[in-house]
């Protein structure tokens, strides 16, 4: 049987169970923390440019175009117009795929290991692969969101970057 430990996020204090807890070393309860904490902000509140952000603002700007080539082929259909359709409909779904592999890479890079993280990965791995073979990218969009909320799960609860979030 695996020892864990309890441990506060670095970044939200969100706490979580780990295995071989090291002292000294920075935990992190999601890729979204862990992905914060690496993004300084300066006196001033501004964000200075870094291979981090630029990372986090180029996954943002796929998933974006994800869903807008999926939602403009819902438009085109409409209209009638099913050969541009179509072209937008595979566009979507090569940016879902891109996205859902950045994500894991950036989920890896940032040190969510642990069985659920892995778990979740899979299983929006597998909405990805039905939604890529029903041809359906409204399935691969909404896989993609649900992998963002839930790297982004510790992030989203913070209260005030680098102190801990209240407990109620």
């Amino acid at each position: 049987m695996t020892m864990r430990s309890k441990v506060a996020c670095h970044y939200c204090g969100l706490p979580f169970s780990a295995v071989r807890v090291q002292p000294g070393r920075d935990y992190f309860c999601c890729s979204g923390c862990a992905i914060a904490s690496r993004v300084p902000v300066d006196a001033q509140g501004r964000f200075p440019v870094n291979p981090t952000l630029l990372a986090a603002l180029g996954l943002g700007f796929v998933l974006f175009n994800e869903l807008l080539c999926w939602l403009f082929a819902v438009l085109l259909v409409r209209e009638g117009r099913t050969e541009v359709a179509v072209r937008l409909v595979m566009g979507s779904l090569a940016l879902g795929v891109a996205s859902w592999g950045a994500l894991v890479v950036v989920q890896w890079r940032a040190g969510a290991r642990r069985w659920v993280d892995v778990s979740v990965v899979g299983l929006l791995g597998g909405v990805l692969v039905a939604g890529l073979q029903t041809r359906s990218p409204a399935c691969v969009v909404a896989g993609n969101l649900a992998l963002v909320a839930w790297s982004l799960r510790g992030f989203l609860k913070q209260k005030t970057p680098g102190k801990p979030a209240d407990g109620g």
